[in-house]
């Protein structure tokens, strides 16, 4: 095999691949849509709003100035992007009344006061016009049903009194009425002598902790305008099976001279043992007392981080060591509880305290599966954190116990549906005669995706053990090593010990480069890397379900190509209104069969820093990048004089390559050949995924697509291009800002056959067609130890 070390490349757009959004043809009326129809739900809507009317002058007569809520039902065929528009100009009379979503189709609209209900009404009497709108047609006829909101009440009937309550205040996506919410409910729980106390989730997230709440006081509540939720106050629990060994291991030093990147651990603590107090960064930061605290769990990630290719023998992660932070936000659970609102506390102080340290591991989590369409509170917390704090958190995927009954497994637990975040399931590196899951196969307790709202997580798996039981339903392990608190061996298993080698590969990679941090890059490079084992023969929505985009490279294989390949780097922020249209793609001519046919492999990569809202439910992504790569035939000049037609170059005869429509369904089956490990082709549609991947192989093509998309001489481009949802657009329409979402595309080009020097012939093609390129920058330090290595 050549030497891989080739750096990976950065390039730009061009002025000229700049292109303007064009307009859409003429709007069709839907089959579900009609003047009757929405004459007659025109009628029932208003008799709901003007009850609600009735209300709000009571209200008033109270000097209660809460805004009532409504929850209207969507029609399931009115759920497209274009449809929540126009219910949107229905209630969106002087300001955005539209502010939240439940699940996938209900839709949460707030009344301030009389006069806004009454412009709803004159909306709503449109319908009765001769001839009414579009928009309004559309927008009633879309709306099923409609009814005042009632809170949610989330609450085991079982549980006792003096309980811990979490609840959540409607954000009203409006400053001063969120105030006027937040002082009348402290009030109200004054006046009950109801124990509370305001958390800080996110900036958006306006919630409560309530202490020692009665049956009575709970009645209270359930009958407080502008609560939105009330449910238990999640705790969390941490168990840890280890086997010890008094097994001899050579103790580490780091070596003088390298500046090592810092790794922050947020879990239970890291004991001062030999083979880690060497690595241990001078600061630290903790928020219980020695005796509260029971540093194993922190231990046995933090061994991991260090020793974990020396302990497995595996050249895994290519690592190189670290200093460690130690961040203590979880006591010994053995002594006393912690709960969600105290955990999110102590991780966004510890990381805004030290927020030069941008790798943070988080390995802990609940046992609380997520929900199909609801982000969990935590996950947007982390989200805020992240971006607030420009840092990347890897993040467990959560562990399972339902192999000991023979059960499926369960979904990956809140706060593992962090979308800004990395998060790790579980492979397995070995197999015993009673483990449950082949080796290189998911572990039989890492948990499974998807995430709310399809989103692909986990995102990536590492090693973390197998496990299964015996003949007399005992469980078996075939543990991963690490070190316990007391300096030993330690035989452990679980997505906790999984996810520190993620951490170590994302803080060696952010180490080498002498780049600006950026998450989404880091990100995206580890992402692009992986591959599925070949061990792993499953069709590609269970490899996604159970193990993500599959496992990553170590750091030096992630940066460096062979000369029968590139990969190139495109980072920018796609703005609403234009797309990016690359006609002279670089891609290699020398790629042409004897036959006449392009031929090799392509990897794409898409991560984005999408547009998050926290009130929108299962839709929560607000914003979404769709990429196309392919060929054309000529480039051809449009009319920019006729109406919608904004750019005056265009081209004929083009296919995206990275369609599923071109391939074999026969071919993608197959996964005797050494390219399964990679096939990576699925139909993301309208899906707002912030991270996307193709690996294609053109052998894989039909014949009849062959000839017309792959024949020589064919022309190549990149087309990337944003979608926003309708929440976000309205809102930064009321307040005059312009849409953005950044994001970073990777693009591999390998040669099969390893005919030519593809690295130089693309580097040359970027030149000839005026791109800005340059070699991703290594550390000099970096180089010297590579080069001598």
């Amino acid at each position: 095999m050549a030497e891989k070390n080739l750096p990976v490349k950065f390039f730009q757009k061009r002025q000229k691949d700049e292109m303007d959004t064009e307009g859409g043809g003429e709007r069709k009326m839907p089959t579900w849509a009609s003047p009757a129809i929405a004459s007659q739900k025109s009628v029932y809507i208003r008799e709901v709003l003007q009850d609600v009317s009735v209300k709000l002058t009571n209200k008033v007569k109270q000097n209660n100035y809460i805004p009532s809520v409504l929850k209207l039902k969507v029609n399931e065929d009115a759920l497209a992007k274009s449809y929540r528009k126009e219910i949107g100009n229905l209630f969106n009379t002087t300001e955005l009344n539209i502010i939240g979503v439940n699940g996938v189709d209900e839709v949460l609209v707030k009344v301030d006061d009389v006069q806004d209900l009454l412009g709803m009404i004159r909306n709503f009497e449109k319908a009765n016009n001769a001839f009414p709108s579009y928009s309004t047609v559309v927008g009633i006829s879309a709306i099923s049903d409609i009814e005042e909101f009632k809170p949610e009440i989330a609450i085991d009937s079982n549980t006792e009194d003096d309980h811990i309550l979490k609840i959540k205040l409607f954000n009203y996506g409006n400053i001063e009425l969120d105030g006027i919410l937040a002082r009348m409910f402290e009030q109200f729980c004054n006046s009950r002598k109801i124990s509370f106390k305001r958390t800080v989730y996110s900036g958006e997230l306006n919630i409560y902790r309530v202490d020692a709440v009665t049956t009575d006081a709970l009645e209270f509540l359930k009958d407080f305008d502008g609560i939105q939720l009330i449910t238990e106050m999640p705790s969390y629990n941490l168990t840890l099976d280890e086997v010890i060994e008094d097994t001899a291991v050579e103790i580490k030093i780091p070596k003088a001279g390298v500046d090592y990147p810092i790794i922050g651990v947020l879990d239970t603590g890291i004991a001062n043992i030999p083979h880690l107090s060497p690595w241990l960064h001078q600061d630290n930061i903790t928020y219980y007392t020695d005796e509260d605290t029971n540093k194993k769990h922190g231990t046995g990630v933090a061994g991991i981080l260090i020793y974990g290719d020396i302990l497995e023998g595996v050249d895994y992660t290519g690592f190189e060591g670290c200093k460690l932070f130690e961040a203590v936000v979880t006591p010994d659970l053995a002594r006393q509880k912690i709960y969600e609102s105290e955990l999110i506390e102590q991780i966004r102080d510890a990381i805004s305290r030290y927020d030069h340290i941008k790798i943070w591991n988080l390995s802990l989590g609940t046992d609380q599966e997520v929900d199909l369409s609801e982000f969990s509170d935590f996950a947007k917390a982390l989200d805020e954190i992240q971006e607030q704090h420009d840092v990347l958190i890897c993040k467990s995927a959560g562990n399972c116990d339902n192999f000991k009954i023979h059960a499926p497994k369960r979904r990956i637990t809140k706060s593992a549906d962090t979308v800004r975040g990395l998060v790790v399931g579980s492979l397995t590196h070995d197999q015993s005669q009673t483990d449950h899951a082949g080796k290189h196969h998911p572990s039989p307790f890492s948990r499974t995706g998807p995430g709310p709202a399809h989103l692909i997580k986990p995102d990536i798996v590492h090693m973390g053990g197998n496990a299964g039981t015996d003949a007399r339903n005992n469980v078996t392990i075939s543990p991963v090593k690490s070190f316990s608190s007391d300096g030993r061996l330690a035989k452990i298993i679980g997505t906790s010990f999984s996810t520190p080698r993620i951490s170590a590969i994302a803080a060696g990679l952010n180490s080498m480069l002498n780049e600006r941090f950026n998450p989404t890059l880091i990100k995206a490079l580890i992402i692009h890397s992986a591959k599925y084992p070949p061990e792993m023969k499953m069709a590609i929505s269970d490899k996604i379900n159970a193990v993500g985009f599959g496992m990553p490279s170590n750091i030096s294989d992630i940066l460096f190509n062979e000369p029968n390949e590139i990969t190139l780097i495109l980072q920018d922020t796609l703005e609403k209104g234009n797309f990016i249209d690359i006609l002279d793609f670089p891609f290699p001519q020398s790629m042409v069969d004897e036959d006449g046919y392009f031929y090799g492999e392509i990897t794409v990569t898409l991560v984005t820093a999408p547009i998050l809202e926290v009130s929108q439910g299962a839709e929560y992504c607000q914003s979404n990048i769709d990429v196309m790569l392919g060929t054309y035939d000529e480039k051809t000049e449009r009319d920019t004089s006729k109406p919608q037609i904004k750019n005056p170059i265009g081209a004929d005869g083009r296919q995206n390559i990275l369609s599923s429509s071109v391939y074999s369904k026969r071919a993608g089956k197959n996964m005797d050949v050494p390219f399964a490990a990679e096939r990576m082709l699925i139909s993301y549609g309208d899906k707002y995924q912030p991270v996307k991947k193709w690996c294609v192989n053109f052998q894989e093509f039909t014949e009849s697509n062959k000839e017309k998309f792959l024949k020589a001489p064919k022309n190549w481009y990149l087309k990337i291009k944003g979608l926003y949802r309708d929440f976000s657009e309205s809102k930064a329409e009321i307040n005059k800002v312009t849409l953005a979402q950044d994001f970073c595309l990777i693009i591999s080009i390998k040669d099969t056959k390893r005919r030519g020097n593809i690295y130089n012939e693309v580097t040359q093609l970027l030149d000839n067609f005026s791109f800005i390129h340059s070699n991703v920058k290594i550390k000099e330090e970096v180089r010297l130890r590579l080069n001598n290595g």
